[in-house]
């Protein structure tokens, strides 16, 4: 079967302005119009991408107790409670990062005891270590949850910025490339202009999903929490006659790179 050529996309394109004898020209604007003629722009499009995994995580441990004495019911929970307290401080975790929250409630004549203890974590060794600690330690009355995983607002922003920032120095390099192909320079930019912007966690649409029953790994869950942030840009730059004897911007970027 013969195959035929459909260009998928324009590279890049360019504008001039109108010839001299069809701009009415007034005394305002005769001298600028002399350097309006010879302005020409070179227009492209271009995205960058940029991902960051997750940097918290957040455990929460349960402790119940249920005894017909509500006394008994809080004794029971208060020694775990303190034991638990006291092996997050010796893991190294700041007790600003601890939130304690207790409930009491009567069912059928019973008294149950629940306190939970949320913990955030910045280091994931440390999350892990503690967590294996606490389950190998406590008894089935106690219940440490799997780590939430999870962004920083602040991270987020910088990732947000920094795909950003890689599509706009895409779009100075196409440009450069485009030019020196021509055997022009690229001037000053005209405008920049941010067209679409896309972020999603986890693998790419295009990629296989795992089978829910195999167990997922730490590093999978990490995986699965990563976001990726997709920023597509349009952006024109000056088009100026390349100097004679003047290296090309893209010739002194490749030699820098």
């Amino acid at each position: 079967m013969a195959s035929t050529y459909r260009p998928t996309q324009v590279f890049a394109s360019f504008t001039t302005t109108p010839p001299m004898h069809k701009i009415k020209k007034t005394p305002e604007i005769d001298d600028n119009a002399k350097k309006v003629q010879t302005q020409r722009e070179i227009q492209v499009s271009a995205s960058g991408e940029a991902f960051l995994a997750p940097d918290r995580a957040k455990v929460t441990v349960t402790v119940s107790s249920t005894k017909e004495n509500v006394s008994e019911a809080k004794n029971s929970v208060t020694r775990r409670l303190d034991y638990i307290l006291q092996s997050l401080q010796t893991h190294g975790v700041k007790e600003g990062d601890i939130d304690v929250y207790k409930n009491i409630q009567r069912i059928d004549g019973l008294y149950e005891m629940k306190t939970e203890v949320t913990v955030l974590f910045v280091d994931f060794n440390k999350c892990q270590a503690t967590c294996n600690f606490l389950v190998e330690k406590l008894d089935n009355t106690v219940n440490v949850s799997q780590p939430q995983l999870f962004h920083s607002h602040q991270r987020l922003e910088m990732l947000r910025r920094q795909a950003c920032l890689t599509a706009v120095k895409n779009a100075k390099q196409k440009a450069l490339e485009v030019a020196r192909l021509l055997r022009q320079a690229v001037g000053k930019p005209l405008m920049v202009r941010e067209e679409f912007s896309h972020e999603w966690e986890g693998p790419a649409a295009n990629e296989v999903p795992q089978d829910n029953e195999i167990p997922v790994s730490f590093q999978q869950r990490i995986a699965n929490s990563t976001i990726t942030v997709s920023v597509k840009v349009f952006a024109a730059f000056e088009l100026k006659p390349r100097e004679k004897g003047k290296q090309p911007d893209s010739m002194l970027l490749e030699a820098n790179a």
